[in-house]
Protein backbone atom coordinates (compact mmCIF):
# COMPACT_ATOMS: atom_id res chain seq x y z
CA UNK A 1 0.00 0.00 0.00
CA UNK A 2 1.21 3.70 -1.27
CA UNK A 3 1.47 5.71 2.28
CA UNK A 4 -1.00 8.62 2.13
CA UNK A 5 -0.11 11.34 -0.53
CA UNK A 6 2.45 9.06 -2.22
CA UNK A 7 1.69 8.75 -6.25
CA UNK A 8 1.37 5.35 -7.30
CA UNK A 9 3.80 4.19 -9.64
CA UNK A 10 5.82 7.56 -9.78
CA UNK A 11 8.91 6.69 -8.25
CA UNK A 12 11.00 7.75 -5.38
CA UNK A 13 10.27 11.41 -4.62
CA UNK A 14 7.35 11.59 -6.34
CA UNK A 15 3.81 12.80 -4.57
CA UNK A 16 0.34 13.83 -4.73
CA UNK A 17 -0.46 16.18 -2.26
CA UNK A 18 -3.72 14.99 0.01
CA UNK A 19 -5.44 18.64 -0.95
CA UNK A 20 -4.50 17.72 -5.03
CA UNK A 21 -5.80 13.76 -4.43
CA UNK A 22 -8.87 15.37 -2.70
CA UNK A 23 -9.83 17.89 -5.46
CA UNK A 24 -9.19 15.05 -8.18
CA UNK A 25 -11.08 12.85 -6.84
CA UNK A 26 -14.35 15.45 -6.39
CA UNK A 27 -14.16 16.42 -9.88
CA UNK A 28 -17.58 15.08 -11.67
CA UNK A 29 -15.72 13.95 -14.66
CA UNK A 30 -13.49 11.14 -15.20
CA UNK A 31 -9.94 12.09 -14.55
CA UNK A 32 -6.74 10.57 -14.17
CA UNK A 33 -3.06 11.86 -13.39
CA UNK A 34 -0.51 10.75 -15.86
CA UNK A 35 3.66 11.30 -15.25
CA UNK A 36 6.23 12.12 -17.77
CA UNK A 37 5.86 8.54 -19.33
CA UNK A 38 2.33 8.29 -19.60
CA UNK A 39 2.15 5.75 -17.14
CA UNK A 40 -1.45 6.13 -14.57
CA UNK A 41 -0.82 7.48 -10.99
CA UNK A 42 -3.94 8.47 -9.74
CA UNK A 43 -7.36 7.50 -10.72
CA UNK A 44 -10.76 9.24 -9.17
CA UNK A 45 -14.22 7.79 -8.23
CA UNK A 46 -15.77 9.50 -11.27
CA UNK A 47 -13.43 7.07 -13.90
CA UNK A 48 -14.25 4.14 -12.18
CA UNK A 49 -17.81 4.39 -12.83
CA UNK A 50 -17.60 5.44 -15.90
CA UNK A 51 -15.33 2.39 -16.78
CA UNK A 52 -16.30 -0.24 -14.23
CA UNK A 53 -12.66 -0.78 -13.52
CA UNK A 54 -11.24 -0.58 -10.19
CA UNK A 55 -8.45 2.13 -10.00
CA UNK A 56 -5.58 -0.46 -8.94
CA UNK A 57 -6.15 -2.44 -12.28
CA UNK A 58 -6.48 0.94 -14.30
CA UNK A 59 -3.02 1.76 -12.73
CA UNK A 60 -1.96 -1.68 -13.33
CA UNK A 61 -2.40 -1.97 -16.72
CA UNK A 62 -2.91 1.45 -17.74
CA UNK A 63 -5.67 2.65 -20.88
CA UNK A 64 -4.87 -0.58 -22.70
CA UNK A 65 -7.54 -1.97 -20.33
CA UNK A 66 -10.85 0.10 -21.79
CA UNK A 67 -9.37 0.02 -24.92
CA UNK A 68 -11.80 -1.61 -27.39
CA UNK A 69 -10.04 -4.71 -29.19
CA UNK A 70 -8.24 -4.03 -32.20
CA UNK A 71 -8.29 -0.19 -31.39
CA UNK A 72 -5.37 2.21 -31.63
CA UNK A 73 -4.79 3.65 -27.70
CA UNK A 74 -4.19 7.12 -27.40
CA UNK A 75 -0.97 9.00 -26.09
CA UNK A 76 -1.59 10.38 -22.79
CA UNK A 77 1.47 12.75 -23.41
CA UNK A 78 -0.33 14.40 -26.47
CA UNK A 79 -1.86 17.35 -26.41
CA UNK A 80 -5.57 17.85 -27.60
CA UNK A 81 -8.63 16.15 -27.80
CA UNK A 82 -8.20 12.06 -28.28
CA UNK A 83 -11.44 9.98 -29.11
CA UNK A 84 -11.02 6.26 -29.24
CA UNK A 85 -13.47 3.45 -28.83
CA UNK A 86 -13.38 2.22 -25.29
CA UNK A 87 -14.97 -1.03 -23.36
CA UNK A 88 -16.25 -1.17 -19.74
CA UNK A 89 -15.87 -3.67 -17.53
CA UNK A 90 -19.18 -5.37 -18.09
CA UNK A 91 -18.38 -5.40 -21.87
CA UNK A 92 -20.24 -2.27 -23.42
CA UNK A 93 -18.78 -0.33 -25.23
CA UNK A 94 -18.47 3.52 -25.96
CA UNK A 95 -16.21 5.87 -27.59
CA UNK A 96 -14.23 7.92 -25.19
CA UNK A 97 -12.31 11.28 -25.71
CA UNK A 98 -9.24 11.72 -23.70
CA UNK A 99 -8.14 15.64 -23.07
CA UNK A 100 -4.72 15.66 -21.31
CA UNK A 101 -3.20 18.99 -20.18
CA UNK A 102 0.43 19.28 -17.92
CA UNK A 103 -0.13 20.32 -13.85
CA UNK A 104 1.73 23.17 -13.24
CA UNK A 105 5.02 23.45 -11.49
CA UNK A 106 5.61 19.49 -12.09
CA UNK A 107 6.16 16.70 -14.50
CA UNK A 108 2.20 15.02 -14.21
CA UNK A 109 -0.36 15.54 -16.56
CA UNK A 110 -4.05 15.74 -15.71
CA UNK A 111 -6.50 13.66 -18.33
CA UNK A 112 -10.01 13.49 -18.43
CA UNK A 113 -12.02 11.22 -19.71
CA UNK A 114 -15.29 12.12 -21.46
CA UNK A 115 -18.08 9.50 -22.92
CA UNK A 116 -18.78 11.42 -26.36
CA UNK A 117 -20.66 8.28 -27.76
CA UNK A 118 -24.42 10.46 -28.22
CA UNK A 119 -22.47 12.99 -29.93
CA UNK A 120 -20.55 10.70 -32.60
CA UNK A 121 -23.83 8.65 -33.17
CA UNK A 122 -25.54 12.10 -34.11
CA UNK A 123 -22.63 13.05 -36.29
CA UNK A 124 -22.99 9.44 -38.12
CA UNK A 125 -26.94 10.30 -38.56
CA UNK A 126 -26.43 13.86 -39.77
CA UNK A 127 -23.41 12.66 -42.58
CA UNK A 128 -25.96 9.76 -43.43
CA UNK A 129 -28.42 12.12 -44.02
CA UNK A 130 -26.41 14.32 -46.24
CA UNK A 131 -25.31 11.54 -47.83
CA UNK A 132 -29.06 9.92 -48.62
CA UNK A 133 -29.81 13.77 -49.54
CA UNK A 134 -26.94 13.91 -52.27
CA UNK A 135 -27.95 10.40 -53.26
CA UNK A 136 -31.43 11.91 -54.33
CA UNK A 137 -30.25 14.49 -55.86
CA UNK A 138 -28.00 12.65 -58.26
CA UNK A 139 -30.62 10.08 -58.60
CA UNK A 140 -33.53 12.56 -60.20
CA UNK A 141 -30.88 14.26 -62.65
CA UNK A 142 -29.41 10.65 -63.32
CA UNK A 143 -33.41 10.02 -64.10
CA UNK A 144 -34.33 12.88 -65.75
CA UNK A 145 -31.82 12.99 -68.15
CA UNK A 146 -32.32 9.35 -68.69
CA UNK A 147 -36.29 10.03 -69.22
CA UNK A 148 -34.95 12.51 -71.95
CA UNK A 149 -32.99 9.59 -74.45
CA UNK A 150 -35.87 7.17 -73.29
CA UNK A 151 -38.52 9.46 -75.29
CA UNK A 152 -36.13 9.86 -77.90
CA UNK A 153 -35.73 5.95 -78.47
CA UNK A 154 -39.61 5.51 -78.06
CA UNK A 155 -40.18 8.01 -80.07
CA UNK A 156 -38.51 5.62 -83.36
CA UNK A 157 -38.99 2.59 -82.08
CA UNK A 158 -43.00 3.00 -83.02
CA UNK A 159 -42.05 5.26 -86.26
CA UNK A 160 -40.01 1.43 -86.90
CA UNK A 161 -43.64 -0.18 -86.00
CA UNK A 162 -45.25 1.94 -88.40
CA UNK A 163 -42.47 1.22 -91.32
CA UNK A 164 -42.22 -1.90 -90.75
CA UNK A 165 -44.63 -3.42 -88.81
CA UNK A 166 -46.27 -5.50 -91.32
CA UNK A 167 -42.95 -7.28 -92.76
CA UNK A 168 -42.94 -10.99 -91.63
CA UNK A 169 -39.00 -11.17 -91.52
CA UNK A 170 -38.13 -13.00 -88.15
CA UNK A 171 -35.77 -10.70 -87.04
CA UNK A 172 -37.09 -7.28 -87.93
CA UNK A 173 -40.15 -8.52 -85.70
CA UNK A 174 -38.05 -9.80 -83.01
CA UNK A 175 -35.99 -6.82 -82.54
CA UNK A 176 -38.86 -4.18 -82.66
CA UNK A 177 -40.68 -6.57 -80.23
CA UNK A 178 -38.05 -6.71 -78.07
CA UNK A 179 -36.84 -3.10 -78.14
CA UNK A 180 -40.55 -1.82 -77.20
CA UNK A 181 -40.04 -4.61 -74.04
CA UNK A 182 -36.54 -2.77 -73.14
CA UNK A 183 -37.92 0.58 -73.24
CA UNK A 184 -40.87 -0.09 -71.29
CA UNK A 185 -38.82 -1.59 -68.68
CA UNK A 186 -36.51 1.55 -68.87
CA UNK A 187 -39.54 3.73 -68.43
CA UNK A 188 -40.57 1.21 -65.31
CA UNK A 189 -37.31 2.10 -64.19
CA UNK A 190 -37.13 5.47 -64.49
CA UNK A 191 -40.36 5.82 -62.31
CA UNK A 192 -38.57 3.97 -59.71
CA UNK A 193 -35.52 6.31 -59.52
CA UNK A 194 -37.74 9.33 -59.48
CA UNK A 195 -40.18 8.04 -56.61
CA UNK A 196 -36.79 7.26 -54.56
CA UNK A 197 -35.60 11.10 -55.28
CA UNK A 198 -38.99 11.59 -53.43
CA UNK A 199 -40.37 13.81 -56.82
CA UNK A 200 -43.20 10.97 -57.10
CA UNK A 201 -45.30 9.65 -54.23
CA UNK A 202 -45.23 5.76 -54.30
CA UNK A 203 -49.56 4.34 -55.16
CA UNK A 204 -49.22 2.25 -52.21
CA UNK A 205 -52.40 -0.41 -52.12
CA UNK A 206 -53.58 -3.93 -50.71
CA UNK A 207 -51.01 -6.30 -52.48
CA UNK A 208 -50.52 -10.35 -52.08
CA UNK A 209 -47.07 -10.79 -50.95
CA UNK A 210 -47.26 -14.11 -51.91
CA UNK A 211 -48.51 -13.82 -55.40
CA UNK A 212 -45.56 -10.70 -55.96
CA UNK A 213 -43.09 -13.58 -54.99
CA UNK A 214 -44.10 -16.46 -56.65
CA UNK A 215 -44.28 -14.61 -59.89
CA UNK A 216 -40.66 -13.02 -59.76
CA UNK A 217 -39.86 -16.11 -58.88
CA UNK A 218 -40.99 -17.75 -61.95
CA UNK A 219 -39.23 -14.91 -63.73
CA UNK A 220 -35.72 -14.56 -61.94
CA UNK A 221 -35.01 -18.77 -62.03
CA UNK A 222 -34.23 -18.81 -65.62
CA UNK A 223 -31.76 -15.79 -64.93
CA UNK A 224 -30.06 -16.77 -62.07
CA UNK A 225 -26.10 -17.81 -61.85
CA UNK A 226 -25.38 -21.23 -62.07
CA UNK A 227 -25.07 -23.10 -58.84
CA UNK A 228 -27.81 -21.25 -57.03
CA UNK A 229 -30.47 -23.05 -55.97
CA UNK A 230 -33.95 -20.59 -55.53
CA UNK A 231 -36.45 -21.63 -52.96
CA UNK A 232 -39.62 -20.45 -52.38
CA UNK A 233 -41.94 -20.61 -49.41
CA UNK A 234 -45.33 -19.12 -48.80
CA UNK A 235 -47.28 -18.25 -45.79
CA UNK A 236 -50.54 -20.02 -45.52
CA UNK A 237 -53.59 -17.25 -44.85
CA UNK A 238 -50.65 -14.38 -45.11
CA UNK A 239 -52.81 -10.58 -45.01
CA UNK A 240 -52.42 -8.53 -47.52
CA UNK A 241 -49.70 -5.48 -47.34
CA UNK A 242 -49.93 -1.74 -48.01
CA UNK A 243 -47.76 -0.93 -50.55
CA UNK A 244 -46.42 -0.47 -54.31
CA UNK A 245 -45.85 -3.81 -56.16
CA UNK A 246 -43.44 -2.67 -58.85
CA UNK A 247 -41.14 -0.74 -55.78
CA UNK A 248 -41.45 -4.33 -54.19
CA UNK A 249 -40.25 -6.02 -57.53
CA UNK A 250 -37.79 -3.14 -58.17
CA UNK A 251 -36.31 -3.69 -54.39
CA UNK A 252 -36.58 -7.49 -54.81
CA UNK A 253 -34.09 -7.37 -57.89
CA UNK A 254 -31.50 -5.35 -55.77
CA UNK A 255 -31.46 -7.65 -53.18
CA UNK A 256 -31.51 -10.86 -55.23
CA UNK A 257 -28.95 -9.65 -57.11
CA UNK A 258 -26.80 -8.83 -53.88
CA UNK A 259 -27.42 -12.33 -52.73
CA UNK A 260 -26.38 -14.31 -56.24
CA UNK A 261 -22.45 -11.81 -55.76
CA UNK A 262 -22.22 -13.42 -52.36
CA UNK A 263 -22.57 -16.70 -53.81
CA UNK A 264 -20.11 -16.88 -56.17
CA UNK A 265 -19.62 -20.62 -55.88
CA UNK A 266 -23.07 -21.48 -55.58
CA UNK A 267 -26.04 -21.89 -52.85
CA UNK A 268 -29.37 -21.41 -51.72
CA UNK A 269 -31.31 -18.51 -52.34
CA UNK A 270 -34.78 -18.20 -50.07
CA UNK A 271 -37.94 -16.29 -50.67
CA UNK A 272 -40.15 -16.21 -47.83
CA UNK A 273 -42.97 -14.05 -46.86
CA UNK A 274 -44.04 -14.01 -42.85
CA UNK A 275 -46.22 -11.75 -40.85
CA UNK A 276 -45.30 -10.15 -37.36
CA UNK A 277 -49.68 -10.82 -34.94
CA UNK A 278 -50.69 -7.04 -34.98
CA UNK A 279 -50.11 -4.84 -31.55
CA UNK A 280 -46.04 -4.12 -32.97
CA UNK A 281 -45.52 -0.59 -32.57
CA UNK A 282 -42.78 -0.43 -34.57
CA UNK A 283 -44.98 0.29 -37.50
CA UNK A 284 -46.99 3.57 -38.06
CA UNK A 285 -50.16 1.09 -38.63
CA UNK A 286 -49.48 -1.49 -35.90
CA UNK A 287 -53.12 -2.47 -35.03
CA UNK A 288 -53.22 -4.96 -38.35
CA UNK A 289 -49.79 -6.07 -37.38
CA UNK A 290 -46.98 -6.56 -40.20
CA UNK A 291 -46.48 -8.68 -42.78
CA UNK A 292 -43.31 -9.00 -44.87
CA UNK A 293 -40.56 -10.57 -47.48
CA UNK A 294 -37.47 -11.79 -46.53
CA UNK A 295 -34.10 -12.53 -48.92
CA UNK A 296 -31.99 -14.85 -47.67
CA UNK A 297 -28.68 -16.28 -48.85
CA UNK A 298 -26.24 -19.11 -47.68
CA UNK A 299 -23.31 -16.82 -48.69
CA UNK A 300 -20.43 -14.84 -47.57
CA UNK A 301 -22.60 -12.83 -44.88
CA UNK A 302 -20.89 -9.09 -43.61
CA UNK A 303 -18.62 -8.55 -40.93
CA UNK A 304 -20.80 -6.74 -37.69
CA UNK A 305 -18.33 -3.31 -39.27
CA UNK A 306 -19.97 -3.84 -42.60
CA UNK A 307 -23.58 -5.26 -41.63
CA UNK A 308 -23.81 -1.62 -39.36
CA UNK A 309 -23.10 0.27 -42.20
CA UNK A 310 -25.13 -1.27 -45.21
CA UNK A 311 -27.55 0.96 -45.78
CA UNK A 312 -25.22 3.79 -46.48
CA UNK A 313 -24.93 5.60 -49.74
CA UNK A 314 -22.29 3.92 -51.75
CA UNK A 315 -21.01 1.64 -49.23
CA UNK A 316 -20.44 -2.12 -50.41
CA UNK A 317 -18.49 -4.48 -50.39
CA UNK A 318 -18.41 -5.68 -53.83
CA UNK A 319 -17.00 -3.89 -56.76
CA UNK A 320 -16.74 -0.04 -57.09
CA UNK A 321 -19.66 1.66 -58.01
CA UNK A 322 -22.48 -0.98 -57.19
CA UNK A 323 -23.13 0.22 -53.33
CA UNK A 324 -26.35 2.49 -53.66
CA UNK A 325 -28.23 -0.60 -54.37
CA UNK A 326 -29.50 -1.37 -50.61
CA UNK A 327 -29.92 2.30 -50.02
CA UNK A 328 -32.31 3.04 -52.48
CA UNK A 329 -34.31 -0.23 -51.06
CA UNK A 330 -34.00 1.89 -47.92
CA UNK A 331 -35.49 4.70 -49.35
CA UNK A 332 -38.29 2.87 -51.14
CA UNK A 333 -39.26 0.93 -47.82
CA UNK A 334 -39.69 4.61 -45.69
CA UNK A 335 -41.92 6.34 -48.73
CA UNK A 336 -44.44 3.32 -48.04
CA UNK A 337 -44.28 3.29 -44.00
CA UNK A 338 -42.63 -0.02 -44.24
CA UNK A 339 -38.82 -0.74 -43.19
CA UNK A 340 -35.86 -3.30 -44.17
CA UNK A 341 -33.58 -5.03 -41.60
CA UNK A 342 -30.72 -6.88 -42.12
CA UNK A 343 -29.12 -10.03 -40.25
CA UNK A 344 -25.77 -11.18 -41.30
CA UNK A 345 -22.58 -13.34 -39.81
CA UNK A 346 -19.58 -13.85 -41.61
CA UNK A 347 -19.66 -16.99 -43.45
CA UNK A 348 -23.19 -17.57 -42.63
CA UNK A 349 -25.22 -15.78 -44.83
CA UNK A 350 -27.31 -12.90 -44.68
CA UNK A 351 -30.80 -12.49 -44.70
CA UNK A 352 -32.91 -9.05 -45.53
CA UNK A 353 -36.24 -8.36 -44.27
CA UNK A 354 -38.82 -6.11 -45.91
CA UNK A 355 -41.47 -5.39 -43.70
CA UNK A 356 -45.02 -3.72 -44.71
CA UNK A 357 -48.15 -2.69 -42.52
CA UNK A 358 -50.79 -5.74 -43.03
CA UNK A 359 -54.15 -3.88 -45.13
CA UNK A 360 -56.86 -4.07 -42.76
CA UNK A 361 -59.72 -6.47 -43.17
CA UNK A 362 -61.93 -3.76 -44.78
CA UNK A 363 -59.68 -2.88 -47.50
CA UNK A 364 -59.61 -6.71 -48.89
CA UNK A 365 -63.55 -6.63 -49.78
Amino acid sequence: MAQPGTVHGAGPGATLTDEARTLLDALPTASLLFDAAGRILHVNPSAERLTGFPAADLIDRGLDLILAPRASGPDPLQDGDQEFPAACADGTNFWACLTTVPLPGSAFRIGQILNVTGRREAEGALALSRQREALGLLTNSVAHEFNNFLQILIGYIDGLKRRLGDREEPFIQRAISRSADATERAAILTRQLLAYSRRIAPDVRAVDLDAIVADLAGRLAPELPPGIHLVVSATPGLPRAISNPTQIEFALRHLVANACEAMPSGGTLTLSTYRVDPGDRAMQQPDEGIVGIAVSDTGQGMSPEMLARALAPFQTSREAGRGAGLAIVHGLMKRQNGTITLDSRPAEGTQVRLSFPAAPERTLH
